[in-house]
This record gives C-alpha cells, sequence and structure tokens, in this order.
C-alpha cells in the first residue's frame, strides 16, 4: 500500500513539482494551495507525513501544524517544513514548534526523500 503525503504549498510551480516527485517515486499525493484547505485534505486523506510551506496566506503553516497536531486526528502526522526560510534562527525556530523535520527550498529532492523514509520507517 502506497504511503499518502499531504503537499500544502502555495506556489502552483512548487506544489507540482513536489506532487509529480513524489508521485513518481511511489507515494500517493494529496495537494492544498492554502492552510485550510491542507487541514481539510488531511482530515479527508489521512496522510502518513505532510509536507507544509511555513509562508501561507491565510493560516501559516504554523498553525496548520498546530492544527494536525489536534486531538481531533487518531494519530500523530508527522510534518516537514518545506520553506524558504533557511537561515539557522528560522531552522530552530521551525524545530522547536514541533516540526519533526525542515527542508529549505530550493527542495533538495533527494534530501526530502530520505528524510520521508527516515520519518515512515517503522520504529526500531
Amino acid at each position: 500500500m502506497p504511503r499518502r503525503i499531504l503537499v500544502v504549498e502555495d506556489d502552483e510551480k512548487s506544489r507540482r513539482l513536489l506532487v509529480d516527485v513524489l508521485g513518481y517515486h511511489g507515494y500517493e499525493v494529496a495537494a492544498a494551495e492554502n492552510g485550510e484547505s491542507g487541514v481539510a485534505s488531511a482530515i479527508a486523506c489521512a496522510p502518513h507525513v505532510a509536507l507544509l510551506d511555513i509562508q501561507l496566506p491565510g493560516m501559516s503553516g504554523f498553525e496548520v501544524l498546530a492544527q494536525l497536531r489536534d486531538a481531533a486526528f487518531e494519530q500523530r502526522i508527522p510534518a516537514i517544513a518545506v520553506t524558504a526560510s533557511v537561515m539557522d534562527q528560522d531552522r530552530r525556530r521551525i524545530l522547536a514548534a514541533g516540526f519533526d523535520a525542515y527542508v529549505g527550498k530550493p527542495v533538495n529532492i533527494r534530501q526530502l526523500l530520505d528524510t520521508l523514509e527516515k520519518l515512515l520507517a517503522p520504529a526500531p
């Protein structure tokens, strides 16, 4: 059974690239262009991992993460921040907010795939 990934990205080209690359690598991908539709998609598709842009219109990636971690979800959804905010203090703030991992933009596909595999690996 393929693993489901939710991509929440407002930039259409970036979203399409992530969807295409992840689909090519065998993932089932749901995509949303803003935080509100991202949360709705998470409820509908129960992803194994969420990729969240931080700078989204309306609801930020931080707010989406908070809602994904709400008790309404049966299981904790691991989340990867995918963002152009690449300064050390940005990375620390993102990880301190509860993201499981961080991938900077432009996205290094190998790094993203490796990070996904680590998050999806069964616990030892």
